[in-house]
């Protein structure tokens, strides 16, 4: 980096040992390693080991992982993430990743708007009291709240105990179409295919996948008449084909599943519902709890700006703790750094600019020839 020399003498007028000032060499010296700390922390948002670091860092100044391991975790302690005004339009879950082989369990709640973290906690248990106090520390229980969970049944006994009047609870959409899918068995037949997305439709446009079955059946029909019963098997790869085609157009177009409107969700709920004897008991069970939970389903309508699903949390899970590998939570506080650099990813402060390490190489040579 530099060579700097610092010299001891004897004044000739007062007799006094004087030193040169080494201030500005430590100023130097702490913004070159605070610059391999923000190195660090990218690196390591981006889950490449310490070691890898270190295999990086051989081309830049030499330094083993341990060293890097011990800054790292010294730069986490250093930072302080601003935090959100207060906002009444939430996501929250919870996650259960392992610091070694101990069970930790993260609490989230999500700011809506925002899409970066309200709170993001680890505790050693979670039971409904524990959740009640987490929520009453990081909300405000006297003002109105939307707040979209999951389907576990001690959410809605454990909200109304928090919030009381001032709650607006919603379902997450997109886990009831998950526990819809897993109703039917992997192995469907056409019937039960077109009765599968009938109920996925009853929030999300499904109707293109819906047609598309109802002529594959017409078909399936004509043909099993005839004694081919290897169509069957035809028509479910087309409809795969067809259906992994309508997902590639909504990427290449940057889009998302279409919500129905409020009125067109009802009438396709209660299409179903008449014909609610012709269907397995398995689907009339979904139908009933669907009809049973229809305010909590449909209070995202209700509100301007406010989500159906958790979809923004479950991606920030997805970014911060997307792997569990054991090797890289065993140490202390392994879990919270983790999380902690997907907050600073969140609030951009990794995009704030700094100096380079060339800016700092430049301000080592004071004097060029």
């Amino acid at each position: 980096m530099g060579d700097i020399k610092i010299d001891k003498y004897l004044c000739g007028n007062c007799d006094r040992n004087i030193e040169d000032d080494k201030s500005s060499w430590y100023d130097l010296k702490n913004s070159f390693f605070k610059i391999l700390s923000t190195i660090y922390q990218k690196l390591r948002y981006h889950n490449v080991s310490y070691l890898g670091i270190s295999n990086i860092m051989s081309s830049i100044i030499p330094r083993s992982k341990t060293t890097i391991f011990r800054d790292f975790n010294r730069s986490m302690e250093d930072v302080e993430i601003p935090e959100l005004e207060k906002t009444y339009i939430v996501n929250y879950d919870e996650q259960y990743p392992k610091e070694d082989r101990t069970q930790k369990y993260r609490l989230n709640i999500l700011d809506s708007k925002t899409s970066r973290p309200l709170s993001d906690e680890l505790f050693d248990k979670k039971d409904p009291e524990t959740i009640k106090q987490y929520l009453r520390r990081k909300l405000d229980a006297s003002q109105p709240i939307f707040i979209v969970t999951d389907f576990y049944s001690s959410y809605i006994n454990i909200l109304m105990d928090v919030f009381k009047e001032n709650l607006i609870h919603q379902y997450c959409l997109m886990h009831l179409n998950k526990l819809i899918v897993n109703d039917f068995p992997k192995r469907t037949t056409i019937s039960e295919e077109i009765i599968k997305y009938r109920l996925l439709n009853i929030f999300y446009n499904r109707e293109k996948e819906i047609y598309k079955l109802e002529n594959l059946e017409k078909i399936t029909n004509d043909v099993y008449n005839e004694g081919d019963k290897s169509w069957l098997k035809k028509a479910k790869k087309e409809f795969s084909a067809f259906r992994h085609e309508l997902e590639l157009s909504q990427r290449r177009n940057k889009e998302n599943l279409v919500f129905h409107s409020l009125e067109k969700a009802t009438n396709n709920f209660n299409d179903m519902m008449k014909n609610i004897k012709s269907y397995k008991p398995k689907i009339q069970k979904r139908l009933k709890m669907i009809q049973k939970h229809w305010s909590n389903l449909t209070m995202s309508y209700h509100v301007p700006g406010a989500p159906a699903t958790n979809n923004a949390l479950e991606n920030y899970y997805a970014t911060s703790l997307k792997t569990h590998r054991k090797k890289q939570f065993r140490t202390d506080h392994g879990i919270d750094n983790q999380i902690k650099l997907s907050k600073m990813k969140r609030a951009r402060l990794f995009n704030i600019k700094k100096p380079t390490l060339w800016d700092i190489f430049e301000l080592a040579r004071p004097f060029k020839r």
